[in-house]
């Protein structure tokens, strides 16, 4: 595909050029910041152009124009307008006056489409899309608490030809797809309603700011969180995914002639990509053909012309052409004005994506000419740095913009490369298979170059082979100082899959210190318990609006509205009205639509009165039901049945709750004057789940990385609480089974641990704070059931006994020898203290715990 190339500058409006359409070849019509909206007539055979007929001015910003087609009762089309003023206009190509004016929304107009039959689309900051007939409202579609930013027409289904298809795009992340029936908008009948699409789009990960159909099967969507997406309109599946803008997208269009897409956004750039291929069978990775720097802060808007010339919309008040036709395409002075402008403007870093501050060239690099058009070089020069664009017809480097802000500042700043909704300082085009498409391998600088590899390997199933290629190709490429990465990747334990003194199972642990210097003091006897309280009330509270409504044993609404206004500063007895709300509702709500009710309730802990009511027996028996726990805990073998799904979304708020209980309850000031209801019940209970877990009995909800956060911190709050009153007579007293916890907190840590196993696959399955907690709660365990000794030899012998207690705790059976146990155990502990994959406090700790213990033979 040839190249585009500066054609012309359309001024006139005097501030944001917000959108723009093309009705014909040679025409094109812009909406403006400046309230008004323009026609402009461009020569067909020369870059020429000039402008035609203003619009009447409207009373607010102009956010939105597009041209109807021509129907019976308008047979010239139809250019229509929205606003700040939540109006929408309709004009003829010939009237500076509106035909009609469109009454409804009441909020701002933002996106406009319309059909072949003459019904008009409308979606607003007010959370609906309108359809119009002509000058009736006749259908309203919602998407409550989300704007909508986008609407689009699609093709009518074969599959239900006698029903419209029409597609939002909007600020909760999604794209919708609605389908609504002719006879429901006859004449005389009431005007449609839906807020319940026919299919979700799920994928973007921020607004859905522009819809576009790219063919009639497939529809392209541009989102802030910096990607365009290609959908099967049929299917609803992801068939295409473009990367290459580093900050929002605001607009995408489709060629007419179907040869090209192009999208702009908030980066200063239009891109210009390949139509992906059809009948594909995987998620295609686009690759942008051509890059277009502009000279303005954003780039709101991007329309094709019907002869394929792209329009710009800036934020500095003009309109920008671009053509691939020569004849087109700027000379002489207008040429070197326009590189003059763009010359003198000021880019990001962050705009740039991947730049190595390490090999930046001087200006000696502007002699070798570019490998190909639009090819975009950043050197460093006396004032700076500076980006240069490669001009094949000129055979020449184009300065499109001095460098602001430091290379480094992608580090740290916003100005990153975004992938898949996240920010980076990289993200790398990675192909190994000639066969298949090239894959993403995002990277920041903070992150373990080898744990970043793994999870790549992992993600698309690579061999374990590739690690030390892809961590060298990271280390590599973006630029990192060898000596400045974990010892444990350049020295000391070596990567377990790929070279000498690798970590092989079973077999010597070889206890050598960490280089880092892993000090048992950093990492346990844990002196804090940890809480798990984040929630997002509001997305709670309309879930629970929701399911309120139908319920049996409804919540008052006194307790939504306390819901409504919670924040740590709530009164002592507005939280125990809350929790008495619930617990007399929550026997009486299915598992299916309690676990509302079961989030709620881990956060109360927090006040002392709610605690003690959660935790009274008839009361925890009924919590315990309707969540599953109870059952759970009391199968006797894995035979048992399961959880059902929604017992194990409730469980997760059990474990939480429970988690929280012993945080909280477990320091407060007075707690052996009043124990707290929940201590003796939850200890208690950790026998049986010590049983739970090590008779691997969690097969149902542990696939799930949250239930796996909850249950290791429980256990990690267990083993720090015990080790804190271990030495508390009185407490103990009060609490008999407080003295056999550590050695429970031993067993499951242990058995979990186990669990997981060796595997690479590990390491990007298991949260990473999973196994750091899991390890933290093992050391704290053993140094609280078996304390450093000041006789003679104490250090060798305090280590031999506490190797004997992981040994017997790891055995299989009693009467399994607890060598056996241990040799299989160390094994666990060195994987997690040796692979370089594993985060480094997590080695760390790992290390920690192994200098705890003993080689000798037990």
């Amino acid at each position: 595909m040839s190249t585009f190339k500066f054609r012309n500058e359309l001024c006139g409006h005097t501030s944001d050029v917000r959108s723009l359409c093309s009705p014909s070849a040679g025409v094109i019509v812009s909406a403006s910041r400046d309230l008004s909206v323009r026609s402009w007539k461009l020569d067909e055979a020369t870059p020429n152009a000039h402008q035609g007929k203003e619009y009447e001015k409207h009373e607010n910003y102009v956010t939105t124009v597009i041209y109807a087609k021509p129907t019976e009762f308008f047979p010239r089309g139809l250019i229509l307008t929205g606003s700040n003023d939540r109006l929408i206009r309709a004009f003829t190509d010939d009237q500076p006056e509106p035909i009609f004016i469109l009454h409804g929304h009441t909020d701002t107009v933002c996106t406009l489409d319309s059909n072949d039959k003459g019904l008009i689309l409308s979606g607003s900051w007010d959370s609906t899309a309108k359809l119009w007939n002509y000058d009736t409202s006749i259908g309203t579609l919602k998407r409550t608490g989300a704007t909508i930013w986008a609407v689009l027409f699609l093709p009518t289904s074969q599959l239900h030809p006698d029903e419209y298809l029409v597609a939002t795009g909007s600020s909760d992340s999604v794209v919708a797809i609605w389908r609504i029936p002719f006879d429901s908008l006859n004449p005389g009948s009431a005007s449609f309603e839906s807020s319940k699409p026919a299919r979700i789009l799920a994928g973007h990960t921020d607004c859905v700011r522009s819809l576009a159909l790219l063919d009639s099967s497939r529809l392209i969507s541009a989102s802030n969180d910096g990607s365009l997406r290609c959908w099967s309109i049929a299917s609803g599946t992801c068939l295409a995914e473009f990367y290459g803008h580093t900050n929002f997208v605001y607009s995408v269009a489709v060629d007419p002639g179907a040869q090209f897409i192009a999208s702009s956004g908030e980066d200063r750039t239009v891109r210009v990509w390949t139509i992906p291929a059809d009948g594909v069978g995987y998620v295609q990775q686009m690759e942008c053909e051509q890059t277009l720097f502009l000279p303005c802060q954003t780039v709101w808007c991007v329309a094709i012309t019907a002869d394929g010339d792209i329009a710009v919309g800036c934020s500095d008040a003009k309109i920008r052409l671009f053509s691939r036709k020569a004849e087109r395409q700027a000379t002489g002075t207008a040429l070197e004005t326009y590189e003059a402008e763009l010359a003198s403007s000021k880019m990001a870093a962050g705009t740039l994506g991947e730049v190595d501050k390490h090999a930046l060239p001087g200006v000696e690099a502007l002699c070798v000419p570019g490998r190909n058009e639009g090819q975009v070089m950043v050197i460093r020069e006396d004032a700076g740095v500076v980006c240069y664009q490669w001009s094949a017809r000129e055979s020449r480097w184009v300065k499109v913009g001095d460098v602001v802000g430091s290379i480094d500042d992608s580090a740290t700043g916003s100005n990153r490369t975004l992938f898949e909704g996240r920010e980076y300082d990289y993200v790398f085009t990675v192909d190994f298979d000639e066969n298949a498409p090239p894959v993403k391998l995002p990277y920041n600088k903070t992150d373990d170059p080898w744990h970043v590899a793994q999870a790549f390997l992992f993600k698309h199933n690579l061999p374990q082979d590739y690690l030390d290629t892809v961590a060298n190709y990271i280390i590599k490429n973006a630029g990192l100082d060898k000596s400045s990465l974990p010892s444990s990747v350049t020295g000391g334990f070596s990567d377990p899959f790929t070279g000498s003194g690798r970590y092989v199972p079973g077999g010597s642990s070889g206890h050598q210190s960490n280089a880092s210097g892993a000090n048992a003091a950093d990492y346990f006897p844990a002196k804090e318990c940890i809480t798990l309280e984040t929630t997002n009330v509001q997305v709670l509270l309309r879930k629970l609006v929701e399911f309120n409504s139908s319920a049996s044993k409804p919540l008052p609404d006194r307790a939504l509205q306390i819901i409504e206004k919670m924040s740590p500063e709530m009164p002592d007895h507005d939280a125990l009205y809350l929790t008495q709300s619930i617990l007399d509702a929550i026997a009486q709500w299915p598992a299916e639509t309690a676990f509302p009710l079961f989030d709620l309730l881990r956060c109360l802990v927090r006040w002392s009165s709610a605690s003690e009511a959660i935790f009274q027996p008839d009361a925890w028996a009924c919590v315990s039901r309707v969540s599953g726990l109870q059952g759970l805990l009391e199968s006797s073998t894995a035979s048992e049945p399961p959880p059902t799904p929604a017992q194990v979304n409730c469980l997760l708020f059990t474990f939480r709750l429970m988690t929280n209980a012993i945080a909280i309850d477990g320091s407060r000031p007075d707690i052996i004057a009043n124990v707290p209801a929940s201590l003796p019940l939850i200890i208690r209970l950790a026998s049986k789940f010590a049983s739970l877990i090590t008779g691997r009995r969690i097969d149902a909800f542990f696939d799930k990385k949250g239930h796996q956060v909850a249950v290791a911190t429980l256990i990690f709050n267990l083993s720090t609480f015990a080790h804190l009153h271990q030495r508390n007579d009185n407490l103990v007293s009060i609490l008999p089974a407080l003295r056999g916890l550590p050695g429970l907190c031993t067993r499951m840590a242990i058995s979990l641990l186990s669990y997981y196993g060796t595997e690479p696959g590990v390491v990007v399955r298991c949260p990473p704070e999973v196994p750091l907690r899991l390890l933290r709660a093992l050391g704290t365990a053993i140094v609280t059931s078996i304390p450093e000794t000041a006789e003679d030899g104490g250090d060798a012998v305090t280590k031999l006994k506490r190797t004997r207690l992981i040994g017997s705790a790891a055995a299989a059976s009693a009467e399994e020898d607890p060598l056996a146990g241990w040799n299989r155990f160390r094994d666990v502990l060195g994987f997690w203290a040796k692979t370089a994959a594993v985060q480094p406090a997590t080695r760390g700790c790992a290390n920690a715990l192994m200098e705890c213990l003993s080689d000798s033979q037990l």
